[in-house]
């Protein structure tokens, strides 16, 4: 059954390593974490007890392991995209929170981390001419939290002003939710864990919500949420010599 065709894309998406999931926001990782918020919704919003705009989406670019080229798609497909089996799961944070994820996962940007963020309901900036303020080290972990909140701001939540006191409902995998790669925050917060599979919630979301085909009007390019801020390119002056 997994090898049967079960929808179309009229573009490539792209799960490329770098550059792609791990060093910028890329159409399939758009897809990714669309398809993640709107499995959790499409029952309502009441279930998560908290305004919906208040409710964003978060995976790991290390999670995503493959391109999927334009043409047929089959759940095969989606399964070697996401292939660890990880579930869809939801953290209730602050916005302070949520803010310290976003700046700790992309600590090393532009270079390549698995933890960098794809997300969906977030528009933010990352200023990598800015050094990363390291604090502590993440317990049980290899990564070091922020000292301070130097390189990401975060510009809106579903288009309404981010509060850092704020209560937001982040939609992420079971392997964030318990603080895996960078993000340790979310280890101390409440997590509802929905049990099913990221492979399964974006079939079902391209099936009943996309109507099989991923079109290049929606996808065929990535949202621009994340705007990443690069070191300016110094080119050397040519002179010429003297008469």
């Amino acid at each position: 059954m997994y090898g049967e065709v079960f929808a179309t894309t009229e573009v490539l998406l792209n799960g490329e390593r770098e550059p792609g999931v791990r060093t910028e926001e890329t159409n399939l990782g758009d897809l990714i974490t669309d398809a993640m918020r709107w499995y959790v919704l499409k029952d309502g919003v009441e279930s998560l007890g908290i305004a919906e705009e208040n409710v964003v989406a978060i995976t790991n670019g290390g999670g995503i392991r493959a391109t999927i080229e334009a043409g047929d798609i089959t759940m095969n497909d989606i399964n070697t995209v996401l292939p660890f089996g990880n579930t869809v799961a939801v953290v209730y944070v602050t916005g302070e929170v949520l803010l310290e994820s976003l700046e700790a996962s992309t600590y090393s940007t532009p270079e390549a981390i698995g933890a960098f963020p794809q997300t969906c309901g977030i528009e933010f900036t990352v200023d990598t001419t800015v050094a990363y303020d390291e604090g502590e080290q993440y317990e049980g972990s290899t990564y070091f939290g922020p000292a301070s909140i130097q390189r990401v701001t975060i510009t809106s939540i579903n288009g309404q002003e981010f509060d850092p006191e704020a209560t937001y409902a982040v939609i992420t995998n079971d392997f964030l939710a318990a603080g895996g790669d960078t993000y340790y925050a979310f280890s101390v917060s409440e997590v509802m864990d929905t049990g099913t599979p990221m492979d399964e919630a974006v079939i079902a979301y391209i099936e009943e919500e996309l109507g099989g085909v991923v079109t290049a009007d929606a996808y065929g390019e990535s949202r621009g949420d994340i705007t990443i801020i690069a070191e300016e390119s110094v080119e050397e002056e040519t002179l010429e010599p003297a008469a």
